[in-house]
């Protein structure tokens, strides 16, 4: 069973640490949408899940600390005022796969590494209100050994999820 302890024991560590002055700390609550890959499968479809849609929130820090994902972005404005920040972003991490079929009474449940890649930009109109957009796409390792897992061999689970969400800058 998944635990959400790790996950939350990560976002307040990253908001607690120590930042430098001048740091951004980011929180994004985000709606999108699964396209391509995985999602939209034959199998997807045979066992009902005709969702597509997607939503969770980010917490991000610009400078220093540990994060999943590394996130390389062009302030194209004064630092903490209205701006536009374009940005590229990559990670590893855990990709959960979940799903139950026949209201409940048989499930699948996989845990996967995983990378994903993307990018997108922020726009400041304000000094602590913004908007992402963001496209990324996840693709889990399908590693048996460890010399696979080292390798970083593509596995078969795949999707690209494009989102849009407010940012609130602090």
């Amino acid at each position: 069973m998944f635990s959400v302890r790790p996950l939350v024991a990560a976002v307040l560590g990253v908001l607690l640490l120590p930042v430098a002055g001048r740091a951004d700390i980011l929180f994004t609550p985000f709606v999108g949408g699964n396209l391509g890959g995985s999602v939209t499968s034959r199998f997807a479809d045979f066992v009902g899940d005709q969702s597509r849609t997607t939503f969770g929130g980010s917490v991000a820090t610009m400078s220093g600390g540990i994060m999943g994902n590394l996130t390389i972005g062009v302030p194209l404005q004064s630092h903490g005022g209205p701006g536009i920040r374009p940005y590229a972003v990559g990670g590893i991490g855990l990709i959960r796969q979940e799903f139950d079929v026949v209201g409940g009474l048989v499930g699948y449940t996989a845990n996967d590494l995983g990378y994903n890649v993307g990018g997108g930009v922020l726009i400041f109109p304000s000094a602590h209100v913004g908007i992402r957009g963001d496209v990324r796409y996840f693709r889990s390792v399908g590693a048996n050994t460890v010399s696979e897992l080292l390798d970083l061999q593509p596995g078969a689970f795949n999707f690209t999820r494009a989102t849009v969400g407010v940012t609130f800058r602090y």
